[in-house]
């Protein structure tokens, strides 16, 4: 009797121990936010996907990038914010979008009366995301 009362407080102490599962959402949910960049308008031209930590200053560091962006298009979970300086210094121009992000950024969609927009192809050179709420 001894023996299977102390059996079971060891698979009662081991079934406590046992991690929960991690869920593919809660994985996503952490993974660095992304943009999809193009130097063509509609997403289209040489493109690339680039992931940094959430909420940190990413430079333009590819050549072929810096003031040579058409479109830009953030992933589903984040919120970003693009800047025409090199620092994500808002001193200078920037504008902030979400997915599906913004296919020709020479009428970037901008704060003030309905159908405002700025021209902000070929001029981002620092962006950074955060996560949706």
């Amino acid at each position: 009797m001894k023996a299977s009362i102390i059996a079971s407080l060891l698979a009662a102490g081991v079934a406590l121990a046992a991690p929960a599962p991690i869920s593919a959402s809660n994985v996503e949910k952490r993974a660095e936010p992304s943009i999809l960049a193009c130097n063509d308008r509609n997403f289209s031209g040489y493109c690339q996907t680039i992931s940094s930590p959430a909420s940190e200053c990413d430079k333009w560091l590819v050549g072929d990038f810096d003031d040579q962006i058409s479109s830009v298009r953030p992933d589903e979970n984040s919120f970003c914010y693009f800047f025409v300086d090199r620092d994500c210094s808002t001193d200078g121009d920037f504008f902030h979008v979400g997915y599906p992000g913004v296919a020709d950024l020479s009428v970037t969609p901008v704060n003030g009366p309905e159908g405002s927009t700025r021209d902000f192809e070929n001029k981002i050179s620092s962006y950074f995301c955060v996560p949706n709420a």
